[in-house]
């Protein structure tokens, strides 16, 4: 019986950057097919055969190749994850072809049937959550994250040649039913029980409500700046840019691309962040260069509106 290979035991040659070519099915996996002069031969006489299903095995290869094919000539720097939303609800969650990608791609695991597992990471569930909602409606994804809006803009290559590329106007993470279900409700719900306790009573006063919506607004304005704004993805970058030094970039082998000093692989994300700080539940996103003046607003107004709700409510006690 043969073992699995430790990666420290390989050779040197074998760790290199995967190309860029497109993987093939392999012919012992494909369906069987019944051979022409047999169907000729019976097509005069009696009804050819019927052909038989595809084997579990074969279906399960060529959905692996597909993500395989779709993760290596992905524009942008990206995990191997499922080509679409539908493909996340399609899958097994109890198939071994998806136990290599547990640990790669953060809440990409066994979901809801594992939750109470100790293992198991508390927020699994999420992607399930988007394969439903954002299956339904027909938005796109990169990575694990959930794109809502994009446009397309002209860059220039390395090669000095112009070529559109997809930014994303507004796009969530992967923890966005956090965001939605427990972030905000938590938020609004301490707001208005402070307004009701403090502010809205017999004799207010005006400067205390400009004060509270002035806070409140601003809190739920820089949450969702941060939640739905591109933390920074980079592109895929099959070599360092001409004009960079080869220190400053490093190769990834879960995106399968060089990234600059400074950007990480988000495992929750599955994409390369630029300036990659962490991830955060509570937003639902990563927090990266160009989200993260949305995201030290959030963290002011946050304390502003507890500081201004704890002196509220003291003030209605006494």
């Amino acid at each position: 019986m043969t073992t699995r290979r430790n990666v420290n035991d390989a050779p040197k040659t074998e760790l290199r950057p995967l190309t860029a070519d497109h993987v093939a099915l392999s012919a012992d996996l494909e369906a069987p097919q019944t051979p022409q002069k047999l169907q000729r031969s019976n097509s005069r006489s009696r009804p050819g055969p019927a052909l038989p299903p595809p084997s579990p095995l074969s279906i399960a290869a060529s959905a692996s190749v597909k993500r395989v094919n779709h993760w290596r000539s992905h524009e942008y720097a990206v995990g191997l994850v499922e080509t679409t939303w539908a493909d996340e609800l399609n899958r097994s969650v109890h198939s071994e072809q998806y136990d290599s990608d547990t640990e790669a791609n953060g809440p990409n695991r066994e979901c809801c049937s594992d939750a109470g597992n100790s293992e198991m990471d508390p927020t699994c569930g999420c992607l399930v959550i988007s394969g439903c909602v954002c299956g339904r409606f027909g938005f796109k994804r990169i990575g694990n994250m959930v794109i809502l809006k994009e446009s397309t803009v002209q860059v220039k290559t390395p090669d000095g040649e112009m070529m559109e590329r997809r930014v994303f106007d507004r796009i969530v993470g992967p923890y966005w039913p956090m965001l939605v279900f427990v972030t905000y409700p938590l938020i609004l719900g301490v707001s208005l029980w402070s307004a009701t306790k403090a502010i809205f009573v017999p004799n207010f006063q005006p400067i205390l409500v400009c004060v509270w919506i002035l806070f409140t607004g601003g809190l739920c304005l820089s949450l969702f700046l941060v939640s739905c704004s591109d933390p920074g993805i980079l592109p895929k970058y099959h070599s360092p840019p001409e004009g960079e030094s080869s220190p400053r970039w490093r190769w990834n082998d879960r995106a399968q691309s060089y990234v600059p000093r400074g950007a990480m692989y988000d495992v929750d994300c599955a994409v390369v962040v630029d300036g990659f700080d962490h991830t955060c539940p509570w937003t639902g996103t990563a927090i990266g260069k160009k989200n993260m003046p949305a995201f030290q607003a959030f963290i002011f107004f946050l304390f502003a509106c507890l500081i201004m709700d704890i002196a509220l409510i003291t003030a209605a006690a006494v």
